[in-house]
């Protein structure tokens, strides 16, 4: 068969499967052929409903919904809203010299805290209001994002368990290495297989190093790793 003749016919077939499908959801509601017109314009309600009479491109959307394959849940509505208690904005009235009243909205102090999470041995990052934070100190972490739907477990924080942090004092000023780099993985396999350059190399092991708070890889000398060690992490002003 021809290329063209075969494009014809699948495009055909197409075709043919979308009628058959609109016949059969036309069919299903009880509607007659004339008011095809209006069945497809019909519209869907603020809330999410389909109208009395809906149409046919609506039928489909809920025969065939669109799914989304891996997609990144946001635990926090979006907006000035508490994460916890759900508080948000409300709207209130503000007055001028001749006392003309006009509207405005006043909002909760939203912060972004990290909050620390006894059971988890973590610091849970949370977008939060002030008043909350009282609220937590009564009633305690877990059972407010319990309460609120909000799993712990899967919010940004900061590692504190004891062991990490005694690796963290005992390796302070390490820059941090994958573990094929430390186990000599990558040496072995990027080693030199000629004898006569591996006699003539004077090259040494790329090492990192922390300089004025940036990491800089590179085979330093002996009077440059004095100058790098000598100099310490500058604090924020």
């Amino acid at each position: 068969m021809a290329p063209g003749r075969s494009i014809a016919a699948s495009i055909a077939l197409n075709a043919l499967l979308v009628g058959a499908m609109i016949y059969m959801t036309f069919a299903h509601n009880g509607a007659s052929s004339g008011n095809l017109g209006a069945v497809m314009g019909g519209t869907m309600t603020r809330d999410g409903k389909q109208p009395r009479g809906g149409g046919v491109l609506h039928q489909l959307i809920h025969l065939y919904p669109a799914v989304s394959v891996n997609a990144r849940k946001n635990q926090f509505q979006s907006g000035r809203r508490c994460g916890l208690t759900g508080k948000t904005g409300q709207t209130a009235y503000k007055y001028c010299f001749s006392h003309k009243r006009a509207t405005k909205r006043q909002f909760p102090n939203i912060q972004q805290k990290y909050i620390y999470w006894p059971d988890g041995q973590r610091m849970v990052k949370l977008k939060v209001s002030t008043a909350a934070l009282k609220t937590i100190e009564k009633r305690g972490l877990e059972a407010m994002a319990k309460e609120a739907g909000i799993d712990l477990n899967k919010l940004p924080f900061k590692d504190m368990r004891p062991e990490r942090t005694e690796y963290v004092k005992k390796h302070s000023g390490e820059v941090p290495m994958s573990k094929k780099w430390v186990s000599g993985y990558w040496r072995k396999v990027n080693k030199m297989k000629n004898p006569e350059k591996i006699a003539a190399s004077k090259k040494s092991q790329r090492v990192g190093k922390y300089y004025h708070g940036k990491i800089f890889f590179g085979r330093f000398t002996e009077a440059q790793l004095e100058q790098l060690n000598d100099v310490g992490f500058e604090e924020p002003q």
